[in-house]
């Protein structure tokens, strides 16, 4: 009995030896991290759109008479787009016109009535009130001319509103409407794309921000198009304002013709960062551990004892993440980190790179 108790005990014994063992040991591996030897490259995709897309309307109501281009064409500015039904708007003009004539005539007549009661005033037969009240005449007559001539430069405009011309050379993508239809200033009639100024826009993460504000970046464009070559631009607008919704702002290349694309398709972007953070250091995603706070920790290994480093998380590539505040020349744990806590005892089964 006093034998059998003696090896319950020692069994016993080496149970806890091993479970503390097991529960204090972590079997990891361990990466030594990448560092930055170039510029960092955001690749993005965009979209080339045009700098000038109008949805263009007529500038007065009314009823469509012609339409002169078709969806496809190629118009140049000041041509032709379409005309409105334009008989009351001639009547207009020719009443307008009459009416011109007509105080133009009785200016005349005040104004040789004036010239006459000034010439016999010399002779001083002509009372003074006269002189005055053919005076008041002759100016009234000039406020009517020019009243009419105003009225008839109105309308002259209006017959010129009822022909729609293109505001800028480019092509014609889309017509919404039909000869015989109303339409009015708030009725869009034809879409015009100009071909010759086209740039790429790019929604940018908001974090790549502070990379954008001071520097007139380099851009290596790859269209999505057959028998087409990438070529270099550089940014020429960035919009200081990040949208709600996708959290990104707005980048603008301005292209130049001689690429020969076409407005509306896609295109690839590979951005040359600049080096701008030395201490940052690229880890496998799996090394870095979630915080419930929002905040991020990675775990190096030295003499076989974890220890936790407090990051800040940079940039995400792939499967690779950007950190700073981890040392450049310790390896780091990249399994199990969600349970491995600071100090913890660890078993190394392999080690990826080197030290730097």
């Amino acid at each position: 009995m006093h034998i059998q108790g003696i090896k319950n005990t020692l069994l016993f014994s080496l149970l806890l030896a091993v479970f503390a063992v097991t529960a204090k040991d972590v079997s990891v591996d361990l990466v030594y991290p990448k560092q930055n030897q170039e510029n960092d490259q955001l690749m993005l995709s965009g979209t080339i759109k045009s700098k000038q897309h109008a949805n263009v309307s007529v500038l007065t109501p009314g009823v469509i008479e012609a339409i002169a281009v078709e969806a496809g064409q190629f118009v140049k500015q000041g041509d032709v787009l379409l005309t409105l039904n334009n008989v009351i708007a001639n009547s207009q003009v020719a009443q307008a016109d009459a009416a011109l004539n007509a105080s133009d005539i009785t200016y005349q007549e005040s104004h040789r009535q004036y010239q006459e009661v000034i010439a016999l005033s010399e002779n001083q037969v002509v009372a003074k009130t006269l002189i005055a009240e053919r005076k008041a005449a002759m100016a009234k007559a000039a406020a009517d001319k020019s009243q009419a001539g105003a009225i008839l430069a109105e309308k002259l405009e209006t017959l010129n509103r009822h022909t729609l011309t293109a505001p800028f050379s480019g092509v014609i993508t889309e017509r919404f409407v039909e000869v015989g239809e109303w339409v009015t200033p708030q009725t869009s009639v034809l879409s015009l794309v100009s071909s010759n100024q086209l740039r790429l826009e790019l929604a940018v993460p908001q974090e790549y921000f502070p990379y954008f504000k001071s520097e007139k970046l380099k851009v290596r464009i790859t269209p999505d198009m057959l028998n087409t070559v990438p070529f270099e631009q550089t940014i020429s607008q960035v919009i200081s304002a990040s949208n709600e919704l996708t959290r990104t702002f707005d980048v603008y290349i301005d292209i130049d013709e001689t690429h020969q694309l076409i407005s509306g398709t896609s295109a690839r972007a590979s951005i040359a960062l600049p080096h701008t953070n030395p201490q940052k250091i690229w880890l496998p995603s799996s090394a870095l551990k979630h915080h419930p706070d929002g905040g991020y920790s990675v775990f190096s290994v030295t003499n076989n004892v974890a220890k936790r480093h407090i990051v800040d998380v940079l940039a995400f590539r792939g499967d690779e993440v950007a950190v700073f505040g981890a040392p450049k020349q310790l390896a780091y744990v990249i399994n199990g980190v969600q349970n491995l806590k600071d100090n913890n005892s660890v078993v190394v089964n392999s080690v990826s790179g080197s030290a730097q």
